[in-house]
């Protein structure tokens, strides 16, 4: 069976609680004041789970936490815990052991005086496992805290187990419950602050208090094991019974907060595309581009970038493809020229000489790879092949480049492609990016490194990255699909790499969909599908268009490429920059959030994240006059609010109110200016002119913008940039204030937009 996975979390004690009466629905807005604690303990065993990202909590729960706005700091349960007066600051604690843990005693130690100043505790399986029976009464402290009574009973003959389940939503979230349900240890409950979720009887042997398998309550939570995911073996597939996102809320998160969000942009769901440069010098088998002996990286330049100005996409060259002296073809430099010259490109890195295993490269030897060049010979080419070739050179065409050799790798069996020269680090990262900045315009600089192989990079690595000034991405390989059903597929944020920090991609690449490249080549036709159902009923992910260029060699490949960045142009999305969504994922980390009042809270230290979310706001709005460096807000179908900041502010301040509507109400006739509901664009430096308004905005394709703005208020538009005027047009808002406007001025560098009032 697979690993399951942990999560746990920390809220502070309330000081008051609120309510906004609304027509037909009062919402409790539960007030802690000041700092909003926002980091997580997740402690695991490194003798069981070696590194945090091999850990439960990072494959299952991390992402439903980030979600609810949390981040987590991992700690070895074999290593020096936090000194209790630090906890403070944490929201609270998670774990998930299902395996004896050596440090049992010590660890149950440590948690009996951290749950006693009130420190939040969600458990998975078992707070300690492994603890001797001296310890069990420090165990039963700790479970004492979380409302239940932890006895020495284990049930596990259950074909006479009903199971009783009070709260409908938190379970049978992707498979329901077993018939017969799995085997537990008997907790029952201790006082009547807790709420047993889900409850399992027995005539004759629990007596009058039913077990205990979910709970949550002042304490945090608890899931009995084997209650919070199944792994079929058909299928080779997980699926959650457990609602972790309800589970968590409730455990943790059960009063409202802005939540820092890295889906969305202006209102809208962000979008953002990047390829890895493998297969850049492969030779098209595209009817067409196959007799032309046309190199890939011009198929997709011509097909999948050029047709598709309004949609960004990073594109990251593989140093070695493009110098002979390690085995590259100059001739695809070429094709780097071209497409980096495109203003919708983005230039970036993806490596110098290709690793596959990252972790030999941590503490490298010469000699060892030496000796597995030695011992890794390259395939000898076919027959067939060998004469293709040498028909080729007799016509003076050019050959398939990268062929395999001594250094040059045939197969991830070696560490990385380009073996010629001994590994550098400084050449892999910084050398690489200045290559790539080699073949681009004047000027245009690289900003993104995006990880090859196994995306599993070493501390240093992404360190060097940091230092270089450019983000980082890949990993994840996010799907949520008929083939992939559950969100334990769909990854979280980011992963911690000592104290560094690796940016992982929204949606996972057609490698994923193809068998490794092996076919069907149209199987990225199915990221539609992930696209889909990371949208609703909860946003969990942008819209992430990540391939390779071999995607340009096949045509049922190359179709399903086209098909996808048809499905982002009919989507409402806010394209950016790779690595600007990267920026914001990496800042979603650093936000702070204060809270002012029952209904306010102030947002800092965000620097490229503009958006947070608040749930569960049906009959909520912002309230724009009491808030500061908030643009607007959009409404989403889950019934979520999108509040969109202001970067020009550094500290902004969101101000809710009740509504009986589920729209933003029209600014009164004397209210100046407007506010934005949703735009293709982005914005900042936001400025009151009158009646009207001025706002700096950049952006791919159309100025698509919605604004709610006073009824009927007609407005005079210029959009101007270094002092020229782009363009020039009267608009008017509609009856009920929503203005709607399409600029078709080109805003990749940004323009300053005039909105003069005509009252």
């Amino acid at each position: 069976m697979r690993p399951l996975k942990a999560l746990a979390w920390l809220m502070l004690p309330l000081v008051l609680g609120l309510v906004l009466a609304m027509p037909g629905r009062a919402i409790e807005i539960e007030f802690n004041g000041g700092p909003v604690r926002r980091e997580i303990l997740a402690f695991y065993d490194s003798q069981r789970e070696a590194t945090p990202q091999t850990t439960r909590i990072h494959q299952f729960a991390e992402m439903p936490l980030n979600w609810l706005g949390f981040h987590l700091t991992y700690v070895d349960v074999n290593g020096p815990l936090p000194a209790h007066e630090t906890l403070s600051k944490y929201r609270g604690i998670v774990s998930w052991f299902i395996e004896p843990i050596s440090t049992a005693d010590r660890y149950v130690t440590w948690l009996d005086e951290a749950t006693k100043v009130g420190v939040k505790l969600v458990v998975f399986s078992d707070a300690a496992p492994g603890v001797t029976p001296g310890f069990e009464p420090v165990s039963a402290r700790v479970y004492r805290r979380l409302g239940l009574v932890s006895t020495a009973d284990h049930i596990s003959l259950t074909h006479k187990v009903k199971l009783t389940v009070d709260t409908s939503d938190i379970v049978g979230f992707e498979r329901p419950l077993d018939k017969v349900p799995p085997d537990f240890r008997v907790l029952t409950m201790a006082d009547n602050n807790t709420t047993a979720h889900v409850t399992a009887h027995l005539a004759g042997r629990l007596g009058s208090k039913p077990a205990v398998l979910i709970a949550t309550g002042p304490g945090g939570g608890y899931v009995s094991d084997e209650y919070s995911i199944v792994f079929d073996a058909n299928t080779d597939r997980v699926r959650w019974t457990l609602n972790p996102f309800l589970f968590l809320k409730l455990a943790l998160a059960k009063e409202r907060m802005p939540i820092p969000d890295v889906t969305t942009l202006s209102g809208r769901r962000m979008y953002f595309s990047h390829i890895d440069g493998d297969g850049w010098n492969n030779v098209s088998q595209i009817d067409g581009y196959r007799q032309a002996q046309t190199l890939s990286a011009d198929v997709i330049r011509k097909d999948a970038i050029e047709p598709f100005p309004d949609l960004p996409v990073t594109v990251g060259t593989i140093a070695g493809d493009l110098i002979p002296e390690l085995g590259g073809n100059p001739a695809g430099r070429d094709a780097a020229r071209k497409l980096f010259a495109l203003p919708q490109v983005e230039i970036g890195s993806h490596t110098y000489t290709h690793p596959f295993q990252w972790s030999f490269y941590d503490s490298y030897s010469r000699a060892t790879e030496e000796a597995l060049i030695d011992k890794v010979r390259a395939p000898e080419l076919p027959a067939i092949e060998r004469a293709r070739r040498l028909l080729l050179s007799a016509t003076g065409q050019s050959l398939p480049l990268n062929v395999p050799g001594r250094y040059i790798a045939g197969s991830s069996d070696l560490p990385r492609t380009y073996l010629k020269d001994p590994f550098d680090l400084t050449r892999e990262v910084a050398g690489s990016l200045a290559f790539a900045e080699s073949l681009g315009p004047a000027g245009k600089k690289a900003k993104l490194f995006q990880w090859s192989g196994d995306c599993l990079p070493f501390e240093g690595a992404i360190r060097a990255t940091r230092l270089a000034g450019v983000a980082n991405i890949n990993g994840g390989d996010s799907r949520l699909d008929a083939n992939f059903p559950s969100v334990f597929y769909v990854p979280p944020i980011s992963k911690p790499v000592g104290q560094e920090r690796q940016i992982y991609s929204a949606n996972s690449n057609e490698n994923t969909y193809t068998n490794d490249w092996t076919g069907p080549y149209y199987g990225f036709s199915m990221l539609g599908d992930t696209i889909r159902n990371t949208e609703l009923p909860r946003r969990l992910k942008p819209f992430n268009l990540y391939y390779h260029m071999y995607s340009g060699e096949r045509q049922s490949a190359l179709a399903a490429l086209v098909q996808n960045l048809k499905l982002a142009r009919q989507s409402s999305l806010t394209p950016v920059a790779t690595s600007h969504y990267a920026a914001i994922a990496n800042d979603f980390f650093t936000t702070n959030l204060t809270q002012l009042d029952a209904t306010s809270w102030s947002i800092q230290s965000r620097g490229e994240l503009q958006t947070v979310r608040f749930d569960d706001a049906d009959n909520l709005i912002v309230d724009a006059l009491a808030s500061k460096g908030v643009l607007g807000f959009t409404r989403h179908a889950s019934g979520a609010i999108y509040v969109s900041l202001d970067p020009a502010v550094e500290s902004a301040i969101v101000t809710l109110k009740p509504h009986t509507a589920n729209q933003i109400d029209p600014l009164p006739p004397t209210a100046p200016g407007a506010q934005l509901i949703s735009a293709r664009w982005w914005f900042r430096d936001y400025q009151v002119d009158g009646c009207g308004f001025n706002v700096t905005a950049q952006g791919f394709g159309a100025g698509e913008m919605l604004w709610q703005t006073a009824p009927a208020r007609k407005f005079t538009l210029t959009a101007e940039r270094d002092g020229q005027i782009l363009t020039t047009m009267p608009i008017a808002a509609d009856a009920t204030g929503v203005l709607q406007l399409s600029i078709k001025a080109d805003a990749i560098a940004p323009v300053r937009l005039r909105f003069a009032c005509n009252e």
